[in-house]
């Protein structure tokens, strides 16, 4: 007996392309293996992006996969004029044959271009990422739930992906394929890496940015803010709160969780001024993002270090930036960031973990010459030998060692000024209109530009210090206030 099937029991029994991945890293990475056993090195490292690329559209990525793999004839590129240096794995803009069609600069690229696509078809929702698609507006959005309805001869529209006969069955078949594939017990290397740290999205907003950035950097901080609460979550509802005052990060992380807070296609303020760095210009708040790893009160180092860490070749990974261009914000502008971790040497092992082949030097040792060593713009020279930074030196100018320890002229004893938790000098109450040494130490603290002036940079800075550390908000700095910055200060001085 035949049953015939109405249209919506039909559709019951289709492959729906939005949704969960059912396939492994393991399982498609072993199915390429067989089809093609000289299957390019580069090929098998980049598959665990049509996993990360299609759970952030929610498209399901082991079926563009299978579609790569039709369409490059399992990598081999046979009978088509596109190549895989094109990073184009699904034949876009190929609309007749000899066509090269689209180009993109990274196998992510182009893998998100064609996750991009999928989605255009099987939904009418909007994308998370930045379209990098260029025959996104093409398709009617929605047209292709399924993938049988990839085919433009079984589309009930008569639209679709491609015009082939079975189109979208033969997507399903090696799909069929690779999940036949024996999933290992032992669960691969690269898959523990790409699912060891769920990124929270929740607290995602566009404050504090520039749009249209492209990342071809990632640059890692720490906050700094050691008070009791002050982790990758506060971090980031605060941003998202409009709380930041002139700054913002990409992603925030602690020892126990991590939260983006920008998308990554637009532009951070987290370079900051140059204090002397050797990539200020070549690094700067368009082509970057920033990681910022939280060290409020209590927390774990190492932990946080090794989310952070994650955190980092999980980007790498989804944007496409190699290890060589993973840079600590010293690098960039000179500033003793991320201060825990290079406080602990650990910026090589930084680098070690996250593959680069040769681990950068921690420092540059040069001695610059300035009147503070926060005020970059006094500098007058920097020098690898401290005797020739000597031989230029001026009065009323101090020399600082690489990590922002005056060197020279020596300071004798009884200037030195001693940490304690006990106040030892009246300290002013200063508000908006001060001026003077007291405010310039306040600004240091801030992290706003130092002039011993109170303005409203100063004033909107240090509302935000005493929300973050328990003191009554009101723009003045009085003795409650001054106790925290002095707690902030012995906690960043080693």
């Amino acid at each position: 007996m035949i049953v015939l099937f109405s249209h919506s029991e039909r559709k019951k029994h289709m492959l729906k392309i939005m949704g969960k991945a059912q396939a492994s890293v393991t399982q498609m990475q072993a199915y390429i293996k067989r089809a093609n056993p000289k299957v390019s090195d580069s090929v098998i490292k980049m598959i665990p992006l049509y996993i990360t690329e299609g759970t952030q559209e929610g498209v399901r990525g082991d079926i563009a996969f299978a579609q790569s793999c039709l369409e490059t004839g399992n990598f081999t590129f046979s009978g088509t004029a596109v190549t895989l240096s094109q990073n184009n794995f699904c034949g876009l803009g190929v609309t007749k044959t000899g066509m090269k069609g689209s180009s993109f600069k990274t196998p992510a690229e182009g893998i998100r271009a064609q996750i991009q696509h999928l989605q255009a078809y099987a939904s009418t929702g909007r994308l998370k990422n930045r379209c990098v698609d260029p025959r996104y507006t093409y398709v009617n959005r929605g047209c292709a739930e399924h993938v049988e309805h990839l085919g433009i001869q079984e589309n009930p529209k008569g639209q679709g992906w491609a015009s082939g006969r079975n189109y979208g069955q033969k997507i399903i078949n090696i799909l069929n394929s690779i999940l036949s594939i024996k999933a290992s017990n032992k669960t691969s290397k690269t898959e523990k890496e790409s699912t060891t740290m769920n990124i929270n999205t929740s607290l995602i907003s566009n404050n504090n940015s520039y749009a249209g950035q492209t990342p071809a950097y990632i640059v890692i901080h720490n906050t700094d803010n050691y008070a009791k609460g002050a982790n990758a979550k506060a971090h980031a509802k605060a941003q998202h709160d409009g709380n930041f005052k002139g700054y913002s990060a990409h992603v925030y992380v602690d020892d126990t969780e991590a939260y983006q807070a920008l998308p990554y296609n637009r532009g951070a303020w987290h370079v900051g001024v140059n204090y002397g760095g050797r990539l200020f210009g070549t690094v700067n708040n368009r082509n970057s993002v920033g990681i910022e790893m939280c060290v409020q009160a209590g927390y774990n180092y190492e932990k946080a270090f090794q989310n952070t860490v994650q955190v980092c070749k999980q980007l790498m990974k989804q944007l496409g930036i190699p290890a060589d261009r993973v840079v600590q914000h010293y690098d960039v502008c000179a500033k003793n960031c991320p201060s825990a971790i290079r406080a602990k040497g650990d910026w090589n092992r930084f680098k070690q973990l996250i593959g680069a082949k040769t681990a950068t030097p921690t420092v540059d040792k040069y001695y610059r010459t300035r009147k503070s060593w926060a005020d970059s713009k006094s500098q007058i020279g920097a020098y690898k030998s401290l005797e020739n930074a000597k031989k230029e030196w001026k009065q009323g100018y101090t020399i600082y060692d690489w990590n922002g320890k005056a060197v020279y002229p020596v300071q004798t004893s009884k200037k030195a000024v001693v940490l304690t938790g006990k106040f030892e000098t009246q300290l002013p109450i200063i508000r908006k209109g001060n001026s003077g040494v007291a405010v310039s130490v306040l600004q240091s603290v801030l992290g706003v530009t130092v002039d011993g002036n109170f303005g409203d940079d100063t004033e909107t800075s240090l509302k935000v210090f005493q929300k973050n550390t328990g003191v009554k908000v009101s723009g003045t700095c009085g003795i409650d206030s001054w106790k925290r910055v002095i707690e902030h200060i012995k906690a960043n001085t080693k």
